[in-house]
C-alpha cells in the first residue's frame, strides 16, 4: 500500500489479490506440458493475479482513512500478508511507502494510530514513476479536451518520451521526463491550485475546493473580465478581473458563480501558456497535465487546452490523465522492491468498474463498498430519475461520509461541466498471464471492436438493446439460485446496478475511457459476478448440452455418408446454422419454443441456401480439398474458439473439428474462461467432448492423445483403451468472460497454442462479428457468424461493414450469412 496527502485529499493505491479460480487441474497440467508453459511466466518471480484499488479521502477526514487501513490491514500487508509483505524497518516496525507534505505531517499519527512508520518518498521520483506506468500500462489512460469534447489518445510506448509532465498541486511543477528514472524539474510557477482556492475562498467564502469549482459552472465572466471585445470586438481575455477597476462596485456587488470562473479562468490559460512557452523550449510537442487541480474538471481542462493551443497556433497538444490524481500514489507504491509492476504490459491490466467503484453521481470521498450486503442496501437507496442519477442516503453517520458515503451532487451540470475525476477511476485488475494473440497480422493498428459507440445513435441502439434484455437476464439469475429471497434481492441490485452504468455512459460515454461493444458486454457480465451470480445459464446449458449429445451419433452417421464435398458444406451450413441457438438473441429464443433441439437445426440446415451475404465457401472448399491438379496439405494445428453450450457446439463445432482431426489437423477448442450468456467454458469442454466421444472413435482417440480422457470417463463401443498415435483433440481457455473477445488480452496458454497454428476458426456473431470481423491474421481464417440481429444484417447488406474487394489476404477466408 502507498498513501498521498495531498492539500486537500489523501489518495491511496492497494493492492487485493485475485480469489483463486477453480481450475481443472489434469487439463492445465497437459496444457502445459505440450505446450511448454512455464510457471515463471519469463519472470525471476511471479506477479500476482490481483487488483489495484484507487481510494481517496479528504485531508480533514484523516481519522477515516486510518480506520479504513486498520480495517483492511493494509498496514500489515493486507489480507494477503503471506504473498504481499509490507516492507519492515529495520526496528521491525511495518513500512508504508507515502510522498508528499502529509507524509511528514502524518507521520506521528500513522505511528501512534497504526504503529506504523511512514516511509518517505521523493515526490517528483513519484509522480513520474506513475506517470510512466499509466502511460504505459493503461490503453486509454490518456486524452485530450477540447470544446467540451474527451478525445482519447493511444500512444506508441517506444514513441512516449520525451514530454512534458505539469503537476498541478498548490503550486506548478513542471517535469521534462526522458525516460523511466530520467528526468529534471526545469520549471514552475507558484500560481496554481493553491493560489485558485486560496483567494476564492476569501473572495466567495466558499468552504471546499470542490463548491468553488461547482460555483464557476454557473458563472459569467464577462462581467469581470476585461475583454479584447470591450476595445477591439474580440471575445479573448484582454485583462483578467480588468471590468473591476473601472467599475464603482464593492466585492458584494459581484456574483460569487462569475468571481470563481474568472479566477479559474486566469489561472488556468496561465498555467496552460507557461507550459508551452517550457515545452517549446525544449521542443517537446505532448504536455501531460495532472494534479489536484484540475479533478477531471471539464472547463478547467478546456481552459488549458484553448491555451495551449492558441499560444502553440495547434502545434502542441494539451493532454490529461485519467488517474491523474493518482500519480505520486502510485510511484510510491511501486517502490516497493520485487513487485514486477514496472514490467507490465498494457494487455495485462484490464480496467473495471464494479459497484462500489466511483461510477455514478456524486462524490466518494471514502472507499469503494465493502461486502455484498452494503452493495445490495446501497443499490436499494439508490433512485434514477430520468438521466439525472442522485446517489442514496448515506449509509455513514450524519457530518461523515463512512464506507461507502456519497454526497447528492450539487448540480447536473451542463457541456463543460465538471467529469469529477473520481467517477473516471476503476479498478485495475492485474492479469499477469494474459498476452497478446501472436497471430494478429499486426497488433499495433487491431481493433477488435466492429461496431464504434462513439456514433450516439449506435450506442442508444446497444444501450436500448441491453435494457429490454434486462429483465428477462434478472429472471434467469434469480432462478440460476433457486429463487430465493436472498437471490431476488441481489437480482434487484444487480438490474439497478446495471442499469446505473447504462446512464451514465449515456451521459457521458468516455466516463469509463474508450468502449466498445465488448467492454460493454463484459460490464454486464461483471456486475453479475459482483452480485454473486456465478453462472445464470447453468442449468439451460446442461439440458441443452444433454438434449444435443443424444442426438449427435446420428447426426454424425449421417455426415459419414456422405461425398468429401458434400460433408464440408453441410458441416459449414451446420455450424451456422447451429450458431442459431443464442440466448443473447431474443428473437432466437422464440425458436425454443417451436420444436426440439435436432428439428430447429435440421430446418435451419435446410434453409442455408447460398450465396450466403459474405461467402467465400469457394475459396474455403478449395483450400480443405484441392483440385484434380493439386492435392492440399493439412493444416498443423486449428484453433476453434467456440461459442455457444448445447447445438452450437455439439452440432455445430464438434464434427467441423472432428472433420479437422480426420485429415490429420490437431485441433485446439477455444472457450472462455468464466461465463458469459449461455457461452461454453473450457471448464465444461472436457465432460462435453468425453461424453461426445463415447460415440466416435475419431473423437475418442484424439481426446485421449490431448489428454482431455483418462479411462474412468469413457465407454467404448469396441472396448479398446490403448493409447493411440491419432492427433489430439484439446482445450484451452481464452482469458475473457464475454460473448466478445479482444485478442490484445488473451490467457497465456491460448498464446502458447497459437504459435504452431495456421488455420484460426472464429465463430458466433460475438467473436467473429461483434468483434474481430475486420481483424487480419498470419495465418489462415474462417469467420463463421449466423446474423440474428436486424441492425447487423442490414448494415452487411448495405456494405458499410464488409467489403470484399478490401480482403488483405487471400489466405483470410469470410463465411457468414
Amino acid at each position: 500500500m502507498n498513501f498521498l496527502p495531498g492539500c486537500s485529499l489523501i489518495k491511496l493505491v492497494y493492492f487485493s489479490r485475485h480469489q483463486d479460480r477453480l481450475t481443472n487441474d489434469k487439463r492445465k497440467k497437459t496444457v502445459k506440458e505440450r505446450f511448454g508453459i512455464s510457471n515463471g511466466n519469463r519472470r525471476s518471480y511471479p506477479i500476482l493475479g490481483g487488483r489495484l484499488h484507487f481510494v481517496k479521502f479528504e485531508t480533514s477526514k484523516i481519522n477515516e482513512c486510518l480506520d479504513f487501513i486498520s480495517s483492511k490491514q493494509l498496514h500489515c500487508g493486507g489480507m494477503d500478508s503471506h504473498c504481499w509483505h509490507s516492507e519492515i524497518s529495520p526496528n521491525g516496525n511495518a513500512l508504508i511507502k507515502a510522498t508528499g507534505g502529509g507524509a511528514y505531517k502524518f507521520a506521528d499519527l500513522f505511528k501512534e494510530r497504526l504503529g506504523v512508520s511512514l516511509d518517505k518518498e521523493d515526490e517528483m521520483d513519484c509522480l513520474v514513476a506513475g506517470a510512466n506506468f499509466l502511460l504505459k500500462a493503461i490503453r486509454h489512460e490518456a486524452f485530450t479536451h477540447m470544446e467540451g469534447q474527451k478525445e482519447f489518445v493511444q500512444i506508441d510506448q517506444n514513441d512516449l518520451f520525451p514530454y512534458l509532465l505539469v503537476n498541478i498541486g498548490s503550486g506548478v511543477s513542471m517535469i521534462k521526463v526522458d525516460g523511466d528514472g530520467k528526468f529534471e524539474r526545469v520549471s514552475g510557477t507558484n500560481v496554481g491550485g493553491g493560489t485558485y482556492w486560496g483567494l476564492g475562498r476569501l473572495l466567495t467564502k466558499c468552504k471546499s475546493f470542490d463548491e468553488l469549482l461547482e460555483l464557476s459552472q454557473r458563472g459569467d465572466n464577462r462581467t469581470i473580465d476585461m475583454l479584447v471585445g470591450d476595445i477591439y470586438g474580440a471575445t479573448t481575455i484582454a485583462s483578467s478581473f480588468g471590468k473591476a477597476i473601472s467599475e464603482k462596485k464593492e466585492l458584494a456587488d459581484y456574483r460569487p458563480e462569475d468571481i470563481s470562473l474568472s479566477l479559474l479562468r486566469m489561472i488556468s490559460y496561465n498555467i496552460g501558456q507557461i507550459s508551452y512557452l517550457n515545452a517549446l523550449r525544449f521542443g517537446l510537442k505532448r504536455i501531460f497535465f495532472g494534479g489536484f487541480f484540475i479533478r477531471g474538471h471539464a472547463y478547467t481542462m478546456d481552459t488549458i487546452s484553448f491555451a495551449v493551443h492558441f499560444w502553440s497556433k495547434g502545434e502542441a497538444q494539451a493532454m490529461f490523465l485519467r488517474h491523474e490524481g493518482f500519480l505520486g500514489a502510485l510511484g510510491a507504491f511501486m517502490s516497493y522492491e520485487k513487485h514486477g509492476l514496472d514490467d507490465l504490459m498494457v494487455h495485462q491490466l484490464v480496467e473495471r468498474f464494479p459497484m462500489g467503484a466511483p461510477y455514478t453521481g456524486g462524490k466518494i470521498h471514502g472507499p469503494p463498498l465493502g461486502n455484498l450486503n452494503e452493495k445490495i442496501s446501497w443499490m436499494e437507496k439508490f433512485v434514477q430519475k430520468g438521466t439525472e442519477i442522485t446517489a442514496p442516503v448515506p449509509m455513514a453517520p450524519p457530518g461523515t461520509t463512512g464506507l461507502g458515503g456519497f454526497e447528492v451532487p450539487s448540480s447536473k451540470g451542463g457541456t463543460l461541466r465538471s467529469d469529477a475525476s473520481a467517477l473516471n477511476v476503476g479498478v485495475l485488475h492485474l492479469e499477469p498471464t494474459l498476452e497478446v494473440f501472436p497471430l494478429l497480422a499486426d497488433p499495433k493498428m487491431y481493433e477488435p471492436n466492429t461496431i464504434d459507440l462513439s456514433d450516439h445513435n449506435e450506442l442508444e441502439y446497444w444501450f436500448t438493446v441491453l435494457s429490454e434484455h434486462l429483465s428477462d437476464l434478472v429472471d434467469k439469475a434469480v432462478a440460476s439460485e433457486g429463487g430465493t429471497d436472498d437471490a431476488k434481492r441481489r437480482g434487484d441490485a444487480f438490474a439497478h446496478a446495471f442499469s446505473a452504468h447504462l446512464a451514465r455512459l449515456m451521459e457521458e460515454p468516455a466516463a469509463y475511457g474508450k468502449l466498445g461493444l465488448a467492454n460493454l458486454l463484459e460490464l454486464r457480465e461483471e456486475c453479475l459476478r459482483e452480485f454473486q451470480f456465478v453462472d445464470v445459464y447453468r442449468s439451460i446449458k446442461q439440458r441443452e448440452n444433454e438434449a444435443s449429445l443424444a442426438v449427435l451419433p446420428d447426426l454424425l452417421a449421417e455426415l459419414d455418408s456422405m461425398t468429401e464435398e458434400t460433408r464440408l458444406l453441410t458441416l459449414i451450413e451446420g455450424a451456422l446454422a447451429a450458431n442459431i441457438f443464442d440466448w443473447g438473441s431474443r428473437a432466437c429464443v422464440e425458436l425454443y419454443h417451436k420444436g426440439t433441439i435436432i428439428e430447429i437445426y435440421r430446418m435451419s440446415r435446410n434453409k442455408m441456401q447460398r450465396p450466403w451475404q459474405v461467402d467465400d465457401f469457394d475459396v474455403f472448399k478449395e483450400r480443405m480439398l484441392g483440385s484434380e491438379e493439386k492435392k492440399p496439405h493439412p493444416h498443423k494445428r486449428a484453433l476453434l474458439f467456440v461459442d455457444n453450450s448445447g447445438a452450437d457446439v455439439v452440432l455445430g463445432m464438434l464434427p467441423l473439428a472432428r472433420e479437422l482431426l480426420r485429415r490429420g489437423t490437431e485441433v485446439v477448442l477455444v472457450a472462455n474462461s468464466l461465463p458469459a450468456l449461455n457461452d461454453v467454458t473450457a471448464m465444461e469442454l472436457p465432460d462435453i467432448v468425453a461424453e461426445a466421444a463415447k460415440h466416435c472413435d475419431i473423437l475418442r482417440k484424439a481426446a485421449e492423445a490431448g489428454g482431455l480422457l483418462v479411462d474412468a470417463m469413457i465407454n467404448t463401443s469396441d472396448g479398446s483403451k490403448e493409447n493411440s498415435s491419432s492427433v489430439p483433440l484439446m482445450v484451452v481457455e481464452n482469458g475473457c468472460g464475454s460473448p466478445c473477445i479482444d485478442l490484445r488480452q488473451v490467457s497465456s496458454e491460448l498464446a502458447a497454442a497459437a504459435k504452431d497454428a495456421d488455420l484460426i476458426i472464429l465463430e458466433g456473431m460475438g467473436r467473429a462479428l461483434h468483434t474481430n470481423f475486420n481483424a487480419r491474421f498470419k495465418c489462415e481464417a474462417l469467420k463463421l457468424a449466423m446474423v440474428k440481429n436486424q441492425r447487423l444484417a442490414e448494415k452487411l447488406i448495405k456494405g458499410n461493414i464488409y467489403d470484399c474487394k478490401k480482403r488483405q489476404f487471400p489466405h483470410d477466408h469470410s463465411v457468414l450469412i
